[in-house]
């Protein structure tokens, strides 16, 4: 037997108070300062870039999906949104540890992106970018499948 959710969520939906846009940018611009501040010290490494790309295209997703879970938990007290929620905080904490050390990376360390670290890093990244898919997906005929 097939269970039906009658609630609908999307992006849009979850995005309409003024409140809640704020919150979302409140999350935003700092995540914008980090990734400067960490993207920064690697300038001058060309070969370091695509490395902390992968790394702070995690930390955003990870948080700006943080954010729509805690929005749309908070409207909708889902429990499966809250576990959603607390689940991106935890990769935006990684994330984020992950990248403060790599901010004393050795500026000659060379990177193999097909070592099984790199490989790892980037699946991280498309799972979250599938899982959020997988959450606010709104099918054209508003059936959930």
């Amino acid at each position: 037997m097939l269970y039906h959710c009658k609630t609908h969520i999307s992006v849009a939906s979850i995005l309409q108070t003024r409140r809640e846009s704020s919150f979302l940018i409140i999350i935003l611009v700092p995540l914008i300062i980090f990734a400067y501040a960490v993207f920064s010290p690697h300038i001058a490494h060309p070969d370091h870039y695509l490395h902390i790309a992968i790394h702070e295209a995690g930390l955003f997703i990870a948080g700006f999906l943080f954010c729509m879970t805690a929005l749309a938990y908070n409207k909708t007290r889902i429990t499966r949104m809250l576990f959603s929620a607390l689940a991106f905080l935890t990769l935006f904490i990684a994330q984020a540890i992950y990248l403060i050390s790599e901010m004393t990376m050795n500026p000659h360390q060379t990177i193999d992106y097909f070592s099984s670290n790199e490989l790892f890093d980037i699946l991280i990244v498309v799972m979250s970018v599938l899982f959020a898919i997988g959450v606010f997906y709104k099918s054209p005929n508003g059936k959930s499948s």
